[in-house]
């Protein structure tokens, strides 16, 4: 019939505009994405203690060809499996040894995190929810923050992902493939992080899979059949076991007593601080998760009303539910241990925005308002940061762009899909202002006061020097130094003892205990960050820096290096 043919040809092409539409904000979303990451990711000197110790156990790799027992400080380092080490390894074989190398397997994988978060999303709830979900993984505040530097919390989070994604996907197309290389998967996700892992993962398929099933019975079974468990099992075991095993039969019980303590004693003996451990990870939310945690805490309270909308996004709910009750029983409790549960608040959350209809007026104003308020503050945080730093007048341009686009769908009478797409986008915006701020300009600055590099390029100087001269250090530790003075570090040295010392001698000690005698071997001298053990507490940092930037370094001391033949 003629009205019929007249038809189909308009169903496709709205079709086909729709899928520009929202393939063009995917393509946007993720070439913003690529900028953010990539900017000045290797523009500061090794952070913190964990970066320290993957990037000299790196570099000792090297120097010894021992690409299976950890060294740091030129001792046995057992606390974590080889992945991540092995990643920064790759990268420093074809990059050379220097902090882009160091961090480029880091930033790959968070960028690799957020497509595997889309693709999770798409699978299970389609395109639009999936583009949030992109958006909410990518500008969340404490997975910006690692992936900043070197540590295995962000190779974790991909291979944690991965696992996931390749059993949904074998669940939902009934390809035993994906469900055999989802094991390949968790034995490499053990092999980053810890045995602990096969539970975690474990505890959220076989609570997704009670849900999803109803726990009938032979829905559960054959469930359970098509994951060939007989065969997975072994996979997973077999990868995720292998440094474990290594390690245990070339270093018996010294090895066993580490992995106890860094397993068992972390998660049980420590001492309990009863309501606030249970709110801990609750409260670090709110502000790892930013600016999207307050539509987070929405969808959660919006999802847990009803048995069917539970039911609708079983897996991310099951995945976030595992990794609360787990990591809020265990006593050891990190901000970073809840990265990888970031992804399942992108899915709930994005999920809850694209299907959720308001029956009240009060409910769509509250939805608007939970999107709106975040995005100023981080729009605001933005400008802040571009006053309190002295940063050049021109990024003003980024809060200003910032600005326009959260006010864009204001603009727009008509109340379209993409209408609907910027709003839900706010918060990034905001977010994205405020986080490419810090990597333009105050990430950089703040390396005016770190001397690190400068340190082992004066050591590196001096052609005699030997690489078997440990270096001495005067209270407590750095933990990046022994990265750039690519020697042993002893630290907590006497001054007066280290300077008595017969034979050539390397000293950083502080500049008022260096006697006059050998205040002509100084080769650099300046200021080092002491407030705290290190530079981990950002914030407290910063404050320091800022201080320093006026003339006041209290948060400093004067040390100077010394070398005595």
């Amino acid at each position: 019939m003629p009205g019929t043919k007249e038809t189909h040809p308009t169903v496709s092409m709205v079709n086909i505009r729709q899928t520009i539409k929202s393939s063009s904000f995917y393509l946007i979303l993720l070439f913003l994405t690529a900028i953010l990451y990539s900017i000045n990711f290797h523009v500061n000197d090794i952070w913190t203690e964990n970066e320290s110790f993957y990037a000299e156990a790196v570099r000792e790799m090297f120097e010894n060809g021992n690409f299976t027992t950890i060294y740091y400080n030129y001792a046995p380092r057992f606390q974590k499996p080889p992945l991540t080490y092995w990643m920064l390894a790759s990268s420093v074989g074809i990059f050379g040894n220097n902090e882009f190398a160091i961090r480029l397997p880091v930033l790959v994988a968070a960028f690799l995190t957020t497509i595997l978060t889309y693709n999770t999303a798409r699978l299970l709830h389609g395109k639009e929810t999936a583009i949030l979900a992109f958006a909410m993984q990518a500008v969340s505040v404490q997975f910006i923050a690692g992936k900043q530097y070197a540590s295995p919390e962000i190779p974790l989070a991909l291979f944690f992902s991965l696992t996931l994604y390749l059993f949904i996907k074998g669940k939902t197309s009934r390809n035993s493939i994906y469900t055999i290389l989802g094991a390949v998967a968790l034995g490499v996700t053990v092999l980053t992080k810890g045995y602990p892992y096969y539970i975690v993962i474990g505890g959220i398929i076989g609570l997704y899979l009670l849900i999803d099933t109803g726990i009938d019975r032979e829905k559960l079974r054959d469930e359970l059949t098509s994951l060939r468990l007989p065969v997975t099992i072994p996979v997973a075991l077999l990868i995720g076991a292998s440094w474990v095993m290594l390690m245990y039969f070339s270093y018996d019980d010294s090895f066993l007593q580490v992995l106890k303590r860094e397993t068992v004693e972390r998660a049980f003996t420590q001492e309990s601080k009863g309501l606030r451990e249970l709110l801990f990870y609750p409260e670090v939310i709110l502000w790892s998760f930013f600016p999207y945690s307050l539509i987070f805490y929405a969808s959660l309270a919006y999802t847990l009303r009803s048995v069917s909308r539970i039911k609708q996004v079983a897996f991310a709910l099951s995945w976030f539910t595992v990794m609360l009750v787990i990591f809020t029983i265990a006593k050891g409790k990190i901000p970073t241990y809840f990265i990888q549960a970031h992804p399942a608040m992108a899915i709930l959350a994005s999920h809850f925005l694209v299907t959720a209809s308001p029956e009240k007026k009060w409910s769509g104003i509250l939805v608007h308002a939970l999107l709106l308020i975040p995005a100023l503050i981080a729009t605001a945080g933005s400008i802040m940061l571009i006053v309190v730093f002295e940063l050049n007048a021109l990024l003003f341009t980024i809060p200003i762009l910032a600005a326009i686009a959260i006010g864009l769908p204001y603009m727009m009478s008509r109340n379209t899909s993409r209408r609907k797409m910027l709003f839900f986008l706010q918060p990034f915006s905001g977010g994205y202002a405020i986080l490419l701020i810090m990597a333009v300009g105050v990430m950089p600055q703040l390396e005016q006061f770190r001397p690190y590099d400068q340190i082992g390029a004066a050591i590196k100087s001096i052609p005699s020097l030997s690489r078997d001269l440990p270096i001495y250090l005067q209270d407590g530790k750095l933990h990046n130094l022994p990265y750039y003075a690519e020697r042993k570090m002893i630290y907590d040295a006497d001054p007066a003892a280290v300077q008595q010392r017969k034979g050539p001698v390397l000293g950083l000690l502080q500049s008022k205990d260096i006697v006059p005698e050998n205040k002509k071997n100084i080769i650099w001298t300046g200021r080092i960050y002491r407030k705290r053990s290190s530079e981990s507490r950002l914030l407290i940092y910063i404050e320091s820096h800022l201080l320093a930037r006026k003339g006041d370094f209290s948060g400093y001391t004067n040390y100077s290096l010394f070398y005595k033949e």
